[in-house]
C-alpha cells in the first residue's frame, strides 16, 4: 500500500495527497510503475528535507556554543 495518492486534476496537473492511501490492488501496471517512481522520488526528498533540518538544529547548537562564539570573534572562523 502506497502512503499518498496521485490525483488529476480537471486542468490536466496532478497533486500528491498524503493524506490517503492507495492500495497495490487499485492500480493498473502502468499507475504501478508511476507510483513506484512517485514513491521513490518522495523518499529522496524526505531524506534531503531531514539531512537540512539536522544540519539546521547542528548550526543553532553550534552558534549557541560559547567557545564558538569566542572563535568567531577572533576571526578562526
Amino acid at each position: 500500500m502506497f502512503n499518498f495518492r496521485i490525483i488529476d486534476t480537471a486542468d490536466g496537473n496532478q497533486i500528491i495527497d498524503r493524506n490517503l492511501k492507495t492500495p497495490y490492488e487499485a492500480l493498473t501496471p502502468l499507475q504501478m510503475v508511476e507510483y513506484t517512481e512517485m514513491d521513490n522520488r518522495l523518499l529522496i526528498m524526505d531524506r534531503i528535507e531531514r539531512k537540512a533540518k539536522q544540519e539546521a538544529e547542528h548550526m543553532r547548537k553550534l552558534a549557541k556554543n560559547p567557545l564558538y562564539k569566542m572563535a568567531c570573534m577572533v576571526g578562526l572562523i
